[in-house]
């Protein structure tokens, strides 16, 4: 049965057993009880109600952001510190190619636009010694890039292929024989300069 303020003030009353106060003093006790207890129209403390409302919507958006966190980490992509490309290169011009500029050869080879392997396409990757004060980088591709590789290169005997870091052409070899699923970049590399680069082309 719903009662009202009245009734609820009444079986809150602590002096409702004792002698009557006069109305004056009765009616400062109700008004500071009405102050420090609001109700609603049920009969429930809004203060208790609000402090509920208050706690399940933290518990949601902390719900909310743990989610968040878990999508980003499962979205956001993998970058790595130095961008490592192979090309299909031609020793003449062509439309549609790219002119670069093989270093320390000082010749121009064009570059076709469609990147056969990338980053995305090492399982992993070192340094080789090739002489005393000179280093190579060694790049093991993962099956799917190894497929790609030895479809593109088998079917471009006898011309470039461009080996590309951070956008600049540093090797251009010739194809001999279908590229499998390894690589090494030559050049005048240090040990800490192929170690930077083995390092950095994996996806971080």
């Amino acid at each position: 049965m719903r009662r009202n303020i009245g009734q609820l003030l009444q079986d809150a009353d602590p002096v409702r057993h004792e002698a009557p106060l006069p109305d004056a003093a009765r009616e400062r006790l109700r008004l500071t009880m009405l102050r420090n207890v609001s109700v609603d129209g049920q009969g429930r403390p809004i203060r208790a109600r609000r402090t509920l409302v208050a706690a399940t919507v933290m518990v949601l958006l902390g719900v909310v952001a743990l989610g968040y966190q878990l999508w980003v980490r499962g979205t956001t992509p993998l970058f790595a510190a130095v961008l490592f490309e192979v090309r299909l290169a031609e020793d003449t011009p062509l439309p549609g190619l790219i002119v670069a500029q093989v270093p320390d050869a000082g010749r121009l080879i064009y570059l076709h636009p469609e990147i056969v392997v990338s980053n995305d396409d090492i399982a992993q990757s070192w340094v080789s010694q090739d002489e005393p004060d000179r280093f190579s980088i060694g790049v093991q591709l993962l099956p799917s890039g190894a497929e790609r590789m030895r479809r593109a290169t088998t079917a471009h005997m006898g011309r470039p292929v461009a080996i590309l870091i951070d956008g600049t052409v540093v090797s251009a070899p010739v194809v001999r024989s279908p590229i499998g699923d390894s690589a090494v970049i030559s050049g005048h590399y240090t040990r800490a300069a192929a170690q930077r680069i083995a390092d950095g082309m994996r996806l971080r």
